[in-house]
């Protein structure tokens, strides 16, 4: 089925929606695609393309507003929880180098790496003892 041009009904558009932004490369595929369609210029190409979207005549995988609104709400919910440990890491840090910080927490915390250093090593142990077999 052919797309139909809207043409002068005798019906004027006189609500203005917009402004619309586009680059100049984004401007420029638009003016011409408008022409190719036989339209004068773009704002009646646009329009008819949003009604026909409207319309359910013309559907394209666009990210609707649920989906956006989905993806601003786990971006809001991720730099939650980035500022919440950035909040605890400033807290551990002006801890330690405070005056009052226990001398056997930075002895405690020494083993802790030291552990997450055995731990890591033994961790690589089976992917390195398969390497050496492979060869």
């Amino acid at each position: 089925m052919q797309p139909t041009i809207r043409r002068f009904t005798g019906t004027k558009r006189t609500v203005r929606v917009g402004p619309l932004r586009f680059t100049g490369d984004e401007h420029a595929a638009l003016q011409e695609a408008a022409a190719e369609h036989g339209y004068k210029g773009e704002s009646g190409f646009t329009a008819d393309i949003a009604l026909a979207f409207i319309t359910g005549r013309f559907t394209a995988n666009l990210p609707l507003s649920e989906d956006r609104r989905r993806t601003h709400m786990f971006r809001a919910q991720v730099l939650r929880e980035l500022n919440r440990i950035g909040v605890n890491v400033n807290q551990i840090a002006r801890a330690l180098n405070s005056d009052l910080t226990p001398p056997d927490v930075r002895h405690r915390l020494d083993e802790l790496r030291h552990l997450l250093d055995l731990l890591a090593q033994a961790l690589c142990e089976p992917a390195e003892a398969e390497k050496e077999q492979a060869a």
